[in-house]
């Protein structure tokens, strides 16, 4: 055999690794010793099962990965309520003290407030809230202007002072539909399906030019209204704006469409764009009252037993019931005449004349402008009366006329330059009211 064969132990097992072959020539041309060459073969295959083991992500690399750190939110500040309403001729301040402010804290909060509202003219039966944070600091007042906003006055920690602020409340306004058959009178209606009667009133004020609601109303009438609502944490608080309704008074329907006017303002008007309104209404009433005595030229009066006219229209309403003016004019006498009682004239355009008699209380001085349906007086029983009613009158250049009968002159319909604009509001409104 030639050249220098390995040891017989050696040549007896399987090839050698890959890597050690490699060596054999080197170690073959440099005669390394063997307890070398076997050192160098111990130390390549620990390198080469560290490459392999160590290579691989064993099972802690899936493992501890690292959990997302939540930041919790610290709890919301709590804060004590207390709740009062301003008594009758209570002012602010007696009210805060009642429920225990000091007098300096009162004075501050009237003093901020005072940019943006007057403290001083508190409203009886108004409520306020007072609240408190957790470590007994005033933190915020609270008061109840009116139906639609409210003040607030709160303490600005970061300047140590107190900010008044005049806030609307926070309404979720929502459009329903509404409508009922008329059993007893429009009032009853709306009460008997869960309405309020303020639903009423504004319906008698859109249709109140057309319909006498004292006399013209009928059982089988009925009525369909599109309706704002306004709600507060879930509660009905009041009504917006009528949209559009349909009034059906002895088999005739009459429609209102709501439209600004030509000065902005919001009218209601038919769906062919004349306005509802007209420069009259039809009674100086708003709720339900029975004629007790009509227009005549022939009455038998009731206390002088004599017969003579009887020139305008007696309705019989409750004590103290509020009068409105049927039409815009000026007063031109407010005050006692006679027999006639406590007794408002009023001059309107086109030559007519408006007077309310026998009032228990008068509202406007002669001078004054009113407007169609301002509240003049009160129904009452003074002069030469029987009882509580309101004898209405209507003249035209001087001379009496029929209440019931007169036929006045509607207002101005929408403009034909926004005729375009009105049908398409008008579809939509009508489409939702009749919606089913």
């Amino acid at each position: 055999m030639t050249g220098d064969p390995l040891p017989s132990s050696t040549r007896e097992e399987g090839p050698a690794p890959a890597g050690a072959r490699r060596l054999y020539p080197l170690l073959r041309r440099r005669r390394v010793p063997l307890a070398i060459a076997a050192l160098l073969l111990s130390l390549l295959g620990i390198a080469i099962y560290a490459s392999i083991e160590y290579g691989r992500p064993g099972p802690w690399a899936k493992t501890q990965t690292q959990a997302p750190v939540t930041v919790q939110a610290p709890p919301p500040p709590q804060f004590t309520e207390v709740v009062g309403a301003i008594a009758p001729k209570q002012t602010i301040t007696q009210a805060l003290e009642e429920k225990g402010l000091p007098g300096t804290l009162i004075n501050r909060i009237v003093d901020s407030a005072r940019p943006v509202y007057d403290l001083a003219k508190v409203n009886a039966n108004r409520r306020f809230w007072i609240y408190y944070a957790e470590d007994g600091r005033f933190r915020d007042f609270r008061y109840a202007v009116d139906d639609e906003r409210y003040l607030t006055v709160y303490h600005d920690l970061a300047s140590d002072s107190l900010v008044p602020v005049l806030k609307n409340y926070p309404f979720d306004k929502r459009v329903e539909t509404v409508s009922a058959v008329i059993e007893d009178s429009l009032v009853s209606s709306v009460m008997s399906i869960g309405e309020k009667d303020q639903l009423a009133l504004d319906l008698a004020d859109i249709f109140g030019s057309d319909i006498d609601f004292y006399t013209d109303i009928q059982n089988g009438d009925s009525y369909r209204v599109l309706i704002e609502k306004k709600y507060l944490d879930g509660q009905f608080v009041k009504y917006g704006v009528i949209l559009a309704a349909a009034f059906t008074n002895q088999q005739k329907t009459l429609t209102g469409i709501l439209f600004e006017d030509e000065n902005g303002k919001p009218a209601y008007y038919a769906p062919d764009g004349k306005a509802l309104k007209k420069s009259f209404l039809k009674s100086p009433l708003k709720f339900s009252a029975r004629i007790t005595s009509r227009f005549s030229g022939a009455r038998l009066h009731p206390i002088l037993r004599t017969v003579r006219p009887h020139l305008g229209v007696d309705y019989a309403a409750p004590l103290g019931s509020p009068v409105q003016s049927v039409g815009a004019g000026v007063v031109k006498s407010a005050g006692s005449n006679g027999a006639s009682g406590k007794m408002v004239r009023i001059h309107h355009a086109g030559g007519y004349e408006s007077m309310y008699l026998h009032l228990s209380r008068i509202r406007v001085k002669a001078g004054a402008r009113v407007s169609q349906g301002d509240i003049i007086g009160y129904v009452g029983s003074s002069g030469l009366s029987t009882g509580p009613h309101l004898d209405f009158r209507v003249a035209k250049n001087g001379r009496a006329v029929n209440p019931t009968k007169v036929i006045f002159p509607p207002g101005a319909p929408v403009a034909p330059d926004r005729l375009n604009q009105f049908a398409a509001v008008r579809d939509a409104l009508m489409a939702q009211l009749n919606a089913e």
